[in-house]
């Protein structure tokens, strides 16, 4: 048995049994070595000891078995707590709250995603790294690492909405109208043009800076959508300060979440569909809301500016483009889980939901550049594609 397959099928035995009595010595038999050695190779592959790695994803299923409707005491049971008093101290220090409050509206739960080891092949040479050493990039160059996770929807839906509702736009700064992302501008674009007396839904919405937008530019009527619940309570706020009211819905964006079919002119989302863990599934949801030749604007980060950092001012590939698997990554104490999907995929998704591309954008604006000439970022921009917005039409 290779030793990747192994170190996975061992986490399959921790994770099928952490419900119940975990007997180290069978998952190290799993990958042919001591108890001993299974544990250090664990530790120094995934950076956690073992035994803390098992505790996390305990209180993790047990938050998530609570919030189902579980009682708190059969949890604890479940679990391997002596008294309910033991769990409900190791449940308040992991997230933060009683677990008698786990089901309470608005209480956002710490997630600690499985694991899962991998080999990557790099210049002809296997390297055995574990999920902590997967590239990420950020601004021009690698920032740190990332775990790669299990496409759980679940449970990456209550890691996302936690971070937005916990660290939010105080992390990461906010991408909004007029802006589609790094160096790219509706006000150069005009991917919109009119939209005077139209009906918008924006995915995504977040603070709500670009309902605002629309609002400002005669739009008849404003929605949004956004997994989290204070993301929504900020746009609310912020529309109304200026004058807006719209219709705000906080549910997953593949989710039936009651938003009227047959019934927008233009959908739009600005750094937000590619948060979705069902492509496919979302685009035609999109569609379904879309009036005939209705439009759909979105922008996303650029999948090669995912791949390649700036160092001494070249270009590096450092992630193989062609990997879409799910990844978790750690920031400020909060954590966020992603996929970076190829090109194709998108323009796949978007003809199997019965859209037609009008426009692709790919290009940086040289004059937004110019503002930024001194930085790491801008250097990279010139040089490749960092953002990308497509303007499709439902058919």
């Amino acid at each position: 048995m290779d030793w990747q397959k192994g170190m996975n099928q061992a986490l399959d035995y921790i994770e099928d049994n952490l419900s119940c009595e975990i007997d180290y010595s069978m998952a190290a038999k799993i990958v042919n070595c001591s108890e001993w050695e299974f544990r250090r190779i664990f530790s120094f592959l995934a950076k956690i000891p073992l035994s803390e790695y098992i505790r996390r994803r305990r209180l993790t299923m047990a938050a998530l078995d609570i919030q189902k409707g579980d009682k708190v005491v059969d949890v604890a049971v479940r679990y391997g707590y002596e008294s309910q008093a033991a769990f409900s101290r190791a449940f308040s220090q992991f997230h933060g709250i009683a677990p008698s409050l786990a089901r309470a509206d608005g209480v956002t739960l710490k997630i600690f995603p499985r694991l899962t080891f991998k080999l990557i092949l790099m210049e002809g040479n296997v390297m055995k790294r574990n999920p902590n050493h997967r590239t990420n990039i950020i601004g021009a160059g690698e920032v740190g690492y990332a775990i790669s996770v299990d496409m759980d929807r679940n449970n990456i839906h209550i890691t996302n909405s936690s971070f937005w509702d916990t660290k939010g736009n105080e992390v990461l700064p906010t991408t909004a109208l007029p802006m589609y992302g790094a160096f790219v501008s509706e006000e150069k674009c005009k991917l919109f043009g009119d939209v005077t007396g139209k009906k918008l839904l924006e995915i995504g919405c977040g603070n709500g800076e670009s309902l605002k937008y629309h609002g400002d530019h005669k739009a008849s009527e404003l929605w949004g959508i956004d997994i989290s619940k204070k993301q929504i309570d900020k746009a609310r706020k912020y529309l109304s300060l200026h004058g807006y009211s719209a219709n705000l819905i906080c549910s997953p964006m593949e989710e039936n979440c009651g938003i009227p079919v047959d019934y927008f002119d233009y959908i739009y989302s600005i750094y937000g569909v590619g948060w979705t863990t069902d492509l496919e599934g979302t685009f035609c949801r999109i569609a379904s809301y879309l009036k005939k030749d209705g439009v759909f604007i979105f922008s996303w980060s650029h999948p090669i500016h995912k791949c390649v950092a700036m160092e001494n001012d070249s270009l590096t590939f450092k992630k193989n483009y062609f990997d879409e698997s799910w990844y978790s990554v750690s920031i400020d104490g909060g954590a966020l889980s992603l996929a970076d999907r190829m090109l194709s995929t998108y323009i796949n998704a978007l003809a199997k939901a019965g859209f037609v591309i009008d426009q692709m954008i790919e290009e940086s604006d040289q004059d937004i550049i110019k503002l930024q000439k001194d930085s790491d970022f801008a250097k990279k921009a010139k040089m490749l594609p960092v953002t990308f917005v497509i303007k499709a039409r439902k058919l």
